[in-house]
């Protein structure tokens, strides 16, 4: 018996080499292939820590996100586990973020990230292990969980140990940036439980037992308590077993509908429990389906069959279309409220304001990045839906009605916002394995001698499979060695380098950051750009306007609206009467990144962080038209470039070389009185004495100069600038500035 599951499998028994028909010797060969492979995924995932190290550093959570669950961790340990539940205003911890609201972390965040490394922390504690240190190791060990869920769901959907472990091998080696080291987020969570899921929704599928339904509903909450990705997986498993009547005549209804209501239960159990979705998101958002893909199946069980008999099937597609019909008019009509990234996945846009389209990570995926960088992964999803289309209506095959649904609705989410692009290249992995064992098994028809058929076997068939093979996987270990593994090499935690990327450490941030926590006092609040909010309240240690998420829309307009005003009146009044900021208490942070030549004449703006974001988000945000100042009244298209008056953009077009580069209109008093660029250029005279300020023009020379317009309300309180990199002309630094609001213009206008 155990020969023949070697045999079924796609393993080969390769005429000379009769080790391999030895079942022990075939695992411990998968086995050292495995481990092999989650040894390189591992390694990889560190080495931005082990970056840190090299340069001298200790060790920092990456990107921005992370310090928020370090914050909420670190609160825990000290108040104790249910303390989670009470960090919301007016607790002065909840205050430091949101000034001057507050923040309730209950209802705007999900706890699964938050008690997982609590829990998973505590034995370490007692022997000093530092939190943050292992939240920076914790990425790493959920990508070595993840890796083994990918080994287990390929197995279960291909039926192939080698198919698997290639699976594994293309995740492991792909940059999937939410599995670095130190970027401890909720997205990380998701792709570490994600494999189970579909393992666990493979092996239920086709056992049809309630234990595993039962274990699968228990994967799925702990999945939606710690992560909105896991709508992915929630939706396409309901619309499987709802669809699963439709495209199966001999499915035992009544079981499969005890064993969706069996597998609903913990997912309804979490939904109730956790503040952000309650009780209206089962009947006014997404948790809708959970309770209507039970609620169709058992109509269909105990309703339809019993008085419609042979026409309940039809009945039951009409019923399911209707609701499927229904579920999109309340979706456009608002009925069912969906916002944010869910909306963004299924393509609703109409109601989600300016900002969402002014994150890079929200924006539809280019199909050009997609094939460049993992090409091979979608080729082989795209011959994986077909061969599982095939295996669904040739040999009604239940797993490949999964396969193909997962897959499809992966690639239309993935064209819609290239957030998910960890999320689908992992579900990409898994399900290619099933073609993937299609050519290995076709492949080994070569090398196979049958004992039970004399019959000379066609060597066409197996051929085009090893062609295949010899094409898909050098091609995707030349794009891991090209493209995937020299970012992790690359890599350092963002803090370290200020926000730039790249490999050259910059300490400004991490200055600026020690001084407000040390030489401001703690009812000071910090006036920055959304992104910078958590390192602004968890480092520095102070309140922040806006804390790093994006749940307040409207706080983040204004914001824009103070940093891109041209009259600084107006702008001291907006803080203090839309924020209650109080003078002397109050500090406005921006930062960017300056080229300033050998001899320290002049400076030159890069443009690399918030004079950057001022035209590509802050302006659009504050309701400026930005599309018109680059084209006019022209379509955006790229022959009209820079047909529009650029009050606060200019186009620079180098016509020899191909380039063009839109950039703040440095020399335009629409751009250089703003508070934005106006701290900016007043802070450069302090951060480099005796040179000029000035643009890049077009041949990369001095175009113009851009004037300092002193301020009145808002003085220089400190500027930190670093060096980062130096070239044969010019050294390049980071350089934050740090103003403080000294004074209420409306006093002045009562003296007056």
């Amino acid at each position: 018996m155990r020969r023949k599951n070697v045999r079924a499998d796609s393993s080969l028994q390769l005429r000379g080499f009769s080790l391999l028909e030895d079942p022990k010797i075939y695992r411990i060969i998968i086995i050292i292939m495995l481990i092999s492979t989650i040894a390189l995924g591992a390694y990889l995932r560190l080495v931005p820590a082990l970056n840190s190290i090299a340069n001298g550093y200790t060790l920092y959570l990456d990107e921005l996100d992370p310090y928020e669950a370090y914050y909420i961790v670190k609160y825990m340990l000290e108040k104790g586990p249910l303390s989670y539940y009470e960090l919301k205003p007016p607790n002065p911890a909840a205050m430091l973020f949101w000034y001057p609201w507050g923040r309730d972390f209950t209802k705007t965040e999900l706890p699964g990230l938050m008690y997982t490394i609590y829990f998973t922390y505590l034995p370490l504690s007692v022997f000093g292990v530092r939190l943050m240190d292992y939240m920076v190791m914790f990425p790493v060990i959920a990508t070595v969980i993840s890796l083994i869920g990918i080994f287990l769901a390929a197995r279960e959907l291909s039926r192939s140990s080698i198919a698997a472990v290639i699976a594994t091998a293309f995740f492991a080696t792909v940059f999937a940036d939410r599995t670095l080291a130190g970027f401890t987020v909720k997205y990380t969570m998701a792709l570490m439980i994600l494999p189970y899921t579909i393992y666990m929704f493979a092996k239920a599928y086709k056992s049809m037992k309630l234990r595993d339904f039962l274990i699968l509903g228990v994967i799925i909450s702990y999945m939606a308590v710690s992560s909105g990705l896991y709508i992915g997986t929630y939706v396409v498993v309901y619309l499987t077993l709802i669809i699963t009547p439709i495209l199966f005549k001999n499915i035992d209804d009544r079981r499969l509908f005890i064993n969706t209501l069996a597998m609903s239960i913990p997912i309804l159990i979490s939904f109730l429990a956790t503040p952000l979705y309650g009780l209206d998101y089962l009947d006014r958002n997404l948790g809708l389906i959970s309770v209507a893909g039970f609620t169709l199946l058992g109509i269909k069980a105990y309703i339809l069959n019993r008085f419609l008999g042979n026409r309940s099937r039809l009945a039951y597609t009409l019923l399911v279309i209707g609701g499927i019909a229904s579920g999109i008019a309340m979706l456009l009509t608002g009925i069912i409220s969906v916002s944010g990234k869910a909306a963004l996945a299924l393509g609703i846009t109409y109601n989600l304001g300016p900002l969402p389209f002014t994150v890079a990570e929200y924006q539809p995926l280019d199909p050009t990045r997609l094939m460049s960088s993992y090409g091979v992964l979608t080729i082989l999803s795209i011959l994986s839906i077909i061969y599982n289309i095939y295996l669904l209506i040739a040999k009604k095959d239940l797993a490949s009605l999964y396969v193909s649904i997962l897959l499809l609705v992966t690639l239309y989410v993935l064209f819609n916002i290239s957030y998910f692009l960890s999320y689908a290249v992992l579900i990409m992995a898994i399900a290619s394995s099933t073609f993937i064992a299609l050519l290995v098994s076709v492949a080994s028809k070569l090398f196979i001698r049958s004992r039970y058929s004399y019959r000379k076997p066609s060597i066409i068939g197996p051929m085009i499979a090893i062609a295949l093979l010899l094409l898909f996987i050098p091609a995707q270990i030349y794009t891991a060695y090209t493209v995937h593994i020299p970012a992790y090499g690359g890599h350092l935690p963002m803090i370290l380098t200020s926000g730039i990327g790249g490999a050259n450490p910059s300490e400004a941030w991490i200055d600026a950051l020690e001084w407000i926590r040390e030489n401001t006092t703690e009812d000071s609040v910090i006036v920055a750009w959304w992104d910078y909010g958590y390192w602004i309240s968890v480092l520095g240690q102070r309140p922040s306007i806006a804390d790093g998420s994006t749940i307040n829309g409207t706080q983040i307009s204004i914001l824009a609206k103070i940093l891109t005003t041209n009259n600084e009146t107006d702008a001291a009044r907006m803080l203090i009467e839309s924020f209650r900021a109080k003078p002397n208490k109050t500090y406005v942070l921006v930062y960017d990144v300056f080229a300033v030549d050998k001899r320290g004449t002049f400076v030159i703006p890069v443009n690399l962080a918030d004079a950057a974001k001022g035209i590509s988000a802050i302006f659009r945000i504050a309701g400026y038209d930005i599309d018109y100042d680059i084209y006019g009244n022209n379509p955006p298209t790229p022959e009209n470039l820079g047909k529009g008056p650029q009050r606060y953009v200019k186009v620079q077009i180098d016509q020899a070389r191909g380039i063009v580069r839109i950039q703040p209109n440095w020399g335009s008093p629409d751009i250089y009185t703003t508070l934005l660029y106006g701290i900016m250029s007043n802070g450069l005279k302090i951060a480099f004495p005796n040179t000029v300020t000035v643009m890049q023009g077009a041949g990369g020379g001095a175009e113009s100069f851009v004037p300092a317009v002193p301020f009145k309300y808002f003085k220089p309180a400190a500027v930190f600038k670093s060096r980062f990199l130096s070239d044969g002309n010019f050294d390049y630094f980071v350089v934050v500035f740090i103003f403080k609001l000294v004074s209420d213009p409306r006093m002045e206008t009562a003296n007056q």
